[in-house]
């Protein structure tokens, strides 16, 4: 799940990016050029401070580098995590284990965060004092070795086109690190999705001709029989699955090998005797930590990310990964064949190799006859139910359907088999009832006899298995499934594969397959193996075995039922009886319309259980903004802003002060004394200092940027993580998972990375913009004012339409991921069922309709970039012709001096780039704020369960002394659906065993 969000949007956004970052060196070099025709051989000195940092900025995307995937490793172990607590919320909330698991969570993310926290002080040190501080710094290095190198003084035109022309570079500066921390992050998330894509695929095995070894009259040659001749089969083959953290894996490889030297060096000192007694030893400390680790709820970190074998496992030597073996057996077709065996006996393994979803050994084959080549394709052929049936996000009826047509009268049959006719009256929308994610809205028993349904659906379904389906459901209900479905007439004519414990249904099998360690032990009758001694049950009596516990849902079909009404006629008693039942027929009837529209209601309601996606409308809330600002720290995110403005304000300064420096050498130069060396070197000293002054300035943001967002991160998911798991069961009900964990994965993500990187890029972009137009105000005496107003206004026209379209696209692109997470999410748990009902297109186009419309959202927010684009640029040309304007118009008069005037022309040129790109930071910023928004939502309005503790009410130390248990008049339903539990009155004893059937 984290690799189909993150890392595909980190190829995304590098794709977004990728042609900006080429570009930037470019230009970077044409800058140079430009500025070596100003200031002759000065410029190599920057060129050689450019080439120094080069070694330095390679080390700093390394360690980026190196954090980046350390900060993925944590964050997929989290997302894991959280989809495991997820899926088994229930169990959580059953066993109040939401602290323990919450403390796992926890030390997951403080992992994260600790490599998080690396990598943001590397960024914001390597970045910021070395990439960002190189356009401020390169000036100061020309200017001072082209005051020592050339005769001619620092002219204002020298002067303001070779800091142009530094500040042209400015950008592509300001955007190569983006760029290149996205390529970084953009290459590890590509090798990470190519070494999963690159895993081995299934091998097909299983083959749809008869065994070439089987006569073509015999039963194994015939449609719908099964033949295996020793075959073994395993889960996992040892030669193509290695390790999920191969770093890890060879580090404690390393770690093991010396050990082992280290022992053996050990060993020559002392004794044999002492050699066995330290080997056994450690033996058994080592077997009773893998007992303790494996016995723990929690595991740790490494035992997370990587896959060890067992003690046991490496006992059994290197043939332990094999699950079947020297499987042998001949199933004729339409036969009802029962797999009994013990827990991991590999009962529902041998289903599993029939299906072929096993990795053969030694070549072994499965051999299914079928028809001809295209039924092999044929989503028909094969039925199966798996022992946890899966249920997908889907009404009832499109449960069983699975993608099939509807077909009434195979509906009802199959309806009334399985024993859902009751449960559809129960239903508040009967089969059109939406079932949630894994069934979340039934029972145990409900979903196997869906799960049962979907497999007898289809008339031409030749091989059905059936993973134990009778596990779930009560004794009668059991017996009503085998005697209606399983041996009934709507599964006529199949060969049937049933995976059972209840020894009693197996005299009514055709034949019985005994499995003991993963081999066939007894293949044959029931009486044939009866007749051989095979105890099936134990202790359990055999010879009751044919009678089914407890009473039978329905009667023999030998039993006669009364079908003809009493023709005798009514006493006079009976008629009086009557007229009255009539009349208060009558009088109930009104107050019955009132329940009619009740359930009517009811009925309408359950057809829709899963809610729609919240989603804000309108610019992202005022107090989203002041959220994220007090997680992260209020005082740290205000000190980012003032020490940004100074920072600007210092390199506005540098730019003036040069202009005042140009003056006066020029003035000094004309009136034949040049400035000494001293004042020289005094004008390029003060220049100096307030180029580092705004290096400083964006070193200290960078940092607090950094430390700001490390605080928010924590604090938004803590209060999201600590605000879900006190939300109640039904929340859950009526929320898919995937919505669920893009929170968790996407979201946070943003928050972690990318909010950071928006703002940081905004802030900057936004402090350029309003520097450069202050600046060009005052370099032009207050003229610019008279364009800059109605250019304002318009800027501000062209910024709000862009803004509030480009959020509310981004927060229908952000809902639009959700439905790809819940898609995905529900193939992952149920691939074998897809598989076997060859259902693999239906799923792939539904998922690939849900990227279709996320892509729809994305490629409207980019065509939302380029309008903006356009216009932006329009109106930093006028801001440029206004300038030249006004300097060609006042020449004659010197009503502003040169210098200001090249001041305010290198301003307007890179104000004409700063300005898009400012508007689309801010636009992005605020369209990542939409996943503050998003956390925030579930952080503060999803309902919680009670306190946790009620001050005054806690028990006390010793509770619970007794096992006690009053219930009074207690009365529960599930939501919104009827009373399933009506004034229940009950008192369990102490020490009692209570039964409830």
């Amino acid at each position: 799940v984290n690799m189909m969000s993150n890392d595909t949007s980190q190829l995304q956004r590098f794709l977004q990016f990728g042609g900006m970052t080429m570009v930037a060196p470019l230009q970077i070099i044409i800058a140079l050029i430009l500025i070596y025709q100003q200031v002759g051989n000065a410029t190599w000195v920057g060129v050689g401070f450019m080439v120094a940092l080069a070694p330095v900025n390679v080390v700093v995307f390394s360690v980026v580098g190196k954090m980046r995937r350390k900060v993925l490793k944590y964050s997929d172990l989290r997302v894991k995590m959280m989809n495991e607590i997820l899926a088994g919320i229930r169990i959580i909330k059953f066993y109040a284990w939401e602290r323990p698991f919450s403390r796992e969570v926890g030390k997951l993310r403080d992992s994260e965060l600790k490599a998080l926290t690396r990598l943001a002080y590397v960024s914001a040190v390597g970045f910021s004092l070395i990439l960002l501080s190189a356009p401020i710094i390169q000036p100061i290095l020309v200017f001072l070795t082209y005051i020592n190198i050339q005769d001619e003084p620092l002219s204002a035109a020298t002067a303001f086109t070779t800091v142009a022309l530094f500040n042209i570079m400015r950008f592509p500066f300001a955007f190569l690190p983006m760029g290149m921390l996205q390529f970084i992050q953009s290459r590890i998330s590509l090798r990470r999705l190519a070494k999963y894509l690159q895993l081995p695929e299934l091998e097909k095995y299983v083959v749809a001709e008869p065994h070439p070894d089987t006569a073509p009259d015999a039963p194994g040659a015939q449609v719908g029989s099964i033949t295996i001749k020793d075959a073994s089969f395993a889960w996992t083959s040892g030669d193509k699955i290695g390790p999920i953290d191969e770093a890890a894996e060879k580090a404690k490889k390393k770690k093991n090998r010396r050990q082992s030297k280290k022992m053996r060096r050990n060993s020559s000192k002392g004794s044999e005797m002492d050699e066995m007694e330290r080997r056994k030893s450690a033996s058994a400390d080592a077997l009773q930590k893998m007992r303790r680790k494996s016995a723990s709820v929690g595991s740790n970190l490494d035992e997370l990310g990587t896959t060890d074998h067992t003690y046991a496992d490496v006992e059994r030597g290197p043939d332990s990964y094999i699950t079947l073996r020297d499987i042998t057996c001949d199933i004729a077709p339409g036969q009802l064949v029962a797999i009994v065996g013990t827990v991991g006996s590999g009962k529902s393994s041998l289903l599993s190799a029939v299906l072929g979803e096993m990795e053969a050994v030694n070549d072994s084959k499965v051999y299914v006859p079928r028809d001809d080549a295209e039924h092999e394709t044929n989503s028909d052929f094969i039925s199966y139910c798996a022992q946890s049936p899966w249920v997908v996000n889907d009404t009832l009826r499109g449960n069983i359907l699975f993608g099939r047509k509807y077909n009434k009268e195979r509906y009802d049959e199959v309806i009334e088999a399985c024993a859902l006719l009751d449960d559809l009256g129960v239903l508040p929308a009967g089969d059109k009832t939406e079932i949630g994610e894994k069934g979340i809205n039934l029972s145990g028993g409900q979903k196997a006899r869906v799960g049962l349904a979907r497999a007898m659906y289809s008339r031409d379904t030749k091989l059905l298995l059936l993973d134990d389906p009778l596990s779930a459901v009560d004794a009668h209900v059991g017996e009503h499934l085998f005697k209606r479905a399983i041996t009934g007439d709507v599964s006529t004519g199949t060969t049937r594969l049933l995976v059972t414990h209840h020894v009693h249904f197996l005299p009514r099998c055709d034949a019985v397959i005994v499995l003991e360690g993963g081999r066939i032990k007894h293949h044959g009758k029931y009486d044939d193996l009866i007749d051989q001694g095979v105890d099936f049950a134990g202790s359990v009596d055999v010879s009751k075995a044919d009678e089914a516990p407890g009473a039978p849902l329905e009667s023999d079909d030998d039993t006669e039922a009364p079908t003809e009404k009493s023709t005798a006629p009514e006493s006079a008693p009976a008629k009086a009886v009557g007229e009255k039942d009539k009349k208060a027929d009558n009088v109930a009837s009104k107050d019955s319309d009132a329940d009619d529209k009740a359930k009517a209601a009811m009925k309408e309601a359950g057809k829709s259980l899963v809610t729609k996606e919240e989603r804000e409308e309108g610019s992202v809330a005022g107090s989203a903004y002041l959220h994220y600002a007090k997680a992260g720290g209020l005082c740290a995110f205000v000190t980012m802003f003032a020490v940004q403005g100074l920072g600007r304000a210092s390199e506005i300064g540098a730019s003036f002060w040069l202009a005042y420096w140009a003056e006066n050498s020029v003035a000094a130069q004309m009136a034949g004394t040049p400035l000494s060396n001293e004042r020289t070197t005094w004008y390029l000293n003060i220049y100096a200092l307030f180029g580092l002054i705004g290096v400083l300035g964006l070193t200290i943001r960078s940092i607090l940027m950094a430390v700001h967002r490390l605080h928010a991160s924590k604090t938004l998911h803590a209060n999201l993580l600590a605000r879900l798991l006190r939300a109640p069961v039904a929340f859950f009900d009526v929320t898919p998972t995937g919505r669920i964990l893009n929170r968790f994965a996407a979201d946070m993500d943003k928050i972690d990375l990318d909010l950071t990187q928006s703002i940081g890029q905004g802030m900057g972009t936004v402090f350029n913009v309003l520097g450069a137009l202050g600046a060009i105000v005052a370099a032009t005496k207050g003229t610019f004012l008279i364009a800059l107003i109605p250019m304002g206004y318009f800027y501000y026209l062209i910024q709000k339409w862009f803004r509030r379209t480009s959020t509310e696209l981004q927060r229908v692109t952000s809902i639009s991921i959700s439905p790809i997470f819940a898609d995905f999410s529900q193939v992952l748990s149920g691939t074998s069922t897809i598989r076997a009902y060859a259902e693999q297109t239906r799923f792939f186009k539904q998922c690939q309709g849900s990227f279709d419309k996320f892509n729809a959202c994305y490629n409207v927010q980019q065509m939302c970039n380029y309008w903006l684009g356009l216009r932006l640029d329009i109106l930093g040309g006028f801001i440029g012709f206004f300038v030249g304007a006004i300097s060609v118009g006042t020449a004659k008069y010197g009503f502003i001096p040169a210098g200001w005037l090249g001041l305010a022309l290198s301003y307007a040129i890179e104000v004409t780039g700063f300005l898009k790109h400012g508007v689309r930071m801010i636009a992005t910023v605020e369209a990542d704020m939409n996943s503050v928004e998003r956390v925030l939502y579930y952080s503060n309005s999803i309902d919680t369960e009670a306190p946790e503790e009620i001050p005054g009410k806690d028990p006390t130390y010793k509770w619970p002394n007794k096992g006690l248990i009053e219930i009074e008049n207690a009365s529960m339903r599930y939501r919104d659906g009827p009373l399933v539990l009506k004034n229940i009155t009950l008192t369990i004893q102490a020490g009692e065993k209570v039964g409830v059937v």
